[in-house]
């Protein structure tokens, strides 16, 4: 073997072995596994919110899965467009028939990721190829509609408060008369002033006249 075969041999032998050590480092750093035990299931929602193929699945606050496909497809039972969500979640992640399903937002940024509250029914668990059914986020356009109708109520919960002070300082309306008029005044500090000299009067219970037959 010539020199210049040496060479190109022993710089073959250094690119596999370097390639072999750059993708054990990317395995270990990323805790790859090639074949991730698990299962598959979907869940029905008439409304994805923007969740897209590769969201976290969180089980309790935790991570167990992602979501690794949607489709729209038409209900024949109730003659609606409804999404379908594959979901992927770890072999140990133990899943009630009775849990919920939600579209939850994460973070600031609105990140959508798909929420599970585990139900309390152990005996029956999700299984592969099951299908859920998911509950529906609110869309965008209805929470802006109920916050315009509560700014509305609150407008008109002030602007009704706003009257009645304006009445009470013009001295209309019972509290008006009570604050503002001065007979309404003195009564009360002629009651108290007689009071004070004849303390006897509150304990003093007039008798009642007999009634006639």
């Amino acid at each position: 073997m010539t020199g210049k075969s040496r060479l190109e041999l022993a710089v073959g032998i250094f690119i596999v072995v370097g390639l072999i050590i750059f993708v054990s480092f990317v395995f270990l750093v990323r805790d790859f596994q090639i074949v991730k035990p698990g299962y598959k299931f979907d869940v029905i929602f008439g409304f994805a919110n923007g969740l897209k193929v590769g969201s976290p699945a969180r089980l309790s606050g935790v991570d167990v899965g992602e979501v690794k496909s949607s489709e729209i497809f038409f209900d024949e039972a109730s003659s609606t467009s409804k999404v379908r969500v594959k979901v992927w979640v770890k072999k140990d992640a133990r899943i009630p028939v009775d849990s919920q399903f939600w579209i939850n937002t994460l973070g600031l940024l609105g990140e959508k990721y798909l929420e599970i509250m585990p139900g309390k029914d152990y005996q029956s668990l999700v299984k592969e190829n099951d299908g859920i059914a998911g509950s529906d986020p609110v869309p965008m356009d209805e929470i802006t509609k109920e916050t315009k109708k509560l700014v509305l109520q609150i407008e008109e919960a002030v602007n009704s408060l706003n009257t009645m002070l304006a009445q009470v300082k013009s001295g209309e309306g019972t509290l008006g008369k009570f604050f503002y008029d001065e007979t309404v005044y003195k009564n009360i500090e002629g009651l108290t002033e007689d009071l004070r000299r004849h303390p006897w009067k509150l304990f003093w219970k007039t008798k009642e006249k007999p009634v006639k037959k």
